[in-house]
């Protein structure tokens, strides 16, 4: 499992090196390359959303398979998409609700620190629900950093950080099970607000540019 967080990882920075020295030999403006950012990071994202959420499903549809494994894909897949939606249409009303659900994965991560046997208990029954909490929400606030990139990064930043941190007080066996579906996000937050910080200072840039001698 660290193999594949640490190749996940590295696959993601060469991407975004990759892209942004591109964009900097073509476009030298600093807007231009945080917008670049903003895209390349929610690019990864979705394409981590997608091969994650094809592993999941692929585990449900085999165990328990059926119509009790169909469930539990729409189970997760239906509220991210409903999110995800949400984050673009109404990217006003999805950042507070994305913020109150982040708050209850970081809160689910200190219970497990407290009561780790039970929720080893209640993961092996019903499946990595954390790990999946975290796909869902993550998501949907990389879509909404394509319109609000710094409460994005924020949010980001918490669900790659806070369900690892906390879990890492209970049980080590947590942070092996959730750091390969962390990453990405940690990733993803931490470029937007990079981004962001890029935008600000061209921003201020042009406006100091733009006051009289």
């Amino acid at each position: 499992m660290f193999s594949v967080t640490i190749f996940l990882a590295a696959a993601a920075l060469i991407v975004v090196a990759a892209v942004m020295g591109i964009v900097s030999m073509r476009r030298p403006d600093r807007s231009v390359r945080a917008r670049a950012l903003v895209w390349t990071a929610a690019a990864i994202m979705t394409v981590f959303t997608v091969l994650a959420g094809l592993f999941i499903s692929g585990y449900a549809l085999a165990d328990p398979g059926g119509t009790e494994g169909i469930m539990l894909v729409l189970w997760w897949a239906v509220p991210l998409a409903v999110l995800a939606v949400l984050a673009w249409l109404r990217p006003s009303w999805a950042a507070p609700v994305l913020a109150l659900l982040t708050a209850l994965v970081v809160m689910a991560g200190i219970w497990f620190a407290l009561d780790s046997a039970s929720w080893r208990e209640f993961e092996n029954a019903n499946g990595p629900v954390r790990a999946v909490a975290v796909l869902v929400l993550a998501f949907p606030a990389a879509v909404l950093g394509l319109k609000r990139t710094a409460t994005a990064g924020w949010l980001l930043l918490a669900l790659g950080l806070g369900p690892i941190a906390f879990s890492a007080l209970g049980n080590l066996a947590g942070v092996v099970s959730l750091s390969a579906v962390s990453v990405i996000p940690l990733i993803t937050g931490l470029l937007f607000l990079l981004a962001a910080r890029m935008t600000r200072a061209s921003v201020s840039t042009e406006h100091m540019g733009a006051l009289p001698a």
